[in-house]
């Protein structure tokens, strides 16, 4: 099973043949996944070159959980098809559909609550459909909050991450933008253009498609918020942020699930196109 490499530390990355060697300790690259880098790392061209020429990817993250860059191998010379019914796909409110109520049921069976139902054939428009998901997410939220202040934790009143203001959406960030990483490189394997999107639409440098494709996994990665903060809360935190120790344990946690986890979007989206 590849696993992620997380770097934390200023270490430096050498490659060794057809290893990638981290401050001395050996890794085959059949062994790796992806490789995120939250410091000042040195990454060699050449162990560089081995990542990129075995198609896995190099995400680059700052102090505040934010995705700064992407370094890919030439993954677009695959599955061009598929990007070109992607393109030219006319059924997208139909798909969009696909994602919220994925996402409603992941709602309904991990956070065991009830989701007002809606009959999708009648919503004519991505408004109506956002106010579904949005009621959804509410809910959600709600039931999140409810589960932590069973734990004592009072602090957290609403999602907010722009910016940041307090340790519970600090962990949820960081959750989610792992994920989002980790699924835009699923995406780019398999074909897909991931700034071209179903039920989220193009803002800025946002890959939309990561976001179609999280909704689900949302819900999943909010639970694990709960069982992470049982755990590590509040010694965990420097203010309003992971310390390194304790982001090591919140990272082998999101690895685990990772390794548990099968996305229902995905699967669905690959058979649709």
């Amino acid at each position: 099973m590849k696993r992620n490499i997380y770097i934390l530390n200023e270490v430096e990355m050498k490659r060794k043949g057809n290893l990638l060697s981290i401050n001395g300790v050996k890794i085959p690259i059949s062994a790796v996944n992806n490789v995120f880098v939250f410091s000042n790392a040195s990454i060699t061209k050449s162990a560089r070159n081995l990542l990129l020429r075995n198609k896995r990817a190099i995400f680059y993250l700052n102090s505040r959980y934010e995705l700064i860059g992407i370094l890919t191998g030439s993954f677009f010379n695959n599955y061009v098809n598929r990007r070109i019914k992607q393109y030219e796909n006319k059924n997208s409110l139909e798909i969009a559909k696909i994602i919220v109520k994925q996402k409603l049921m992941a709602i309904e069976n991990i956070f065991k609550i009830e989701v007002p139902k809606k009959n999708f054939d009648e919503i004519k428009s991505y408004q109506e459909l956002l106010g579904v998901e949005g009621v959804g997410s509410s809910l959600m939220f709600k039931a999140f909050r409810n589960e932590i202040e069973k734990l004592g934790i009072k602090e957290f009143k609403k999602r907010e991450y722009r910016p940041v203001r307090d340790r519970v959406n600090s962990l949820l960030s960081f959750l989610y933008i792992l994920y989002y990483a980790f699924v835009y490189s699923e995406l780019v394997a398999f074909g897909f253009d991931p700034y071209v999107g179903f039920l989220h639409r193009k803002k800025g440098n946002h890959a939309v498609l990561c976001s179609d494709v999280m909704e689900e996994a949302r819900v999943h990665l909010t639970f694990l918020a709960v069982k992470i903060l049982r755990e590590i809360y509040p010694n965990g935190f420097d203010e309003i942020y992971l310390n390194k120790d304790y982001r090591k344990r919140v990272i082998l946690m999101f690895d685990e699930f990772l390794l548990n986890y099968e996305n229902n979007i995905l699967k669905k989206l690959i058979t649709l196109f």
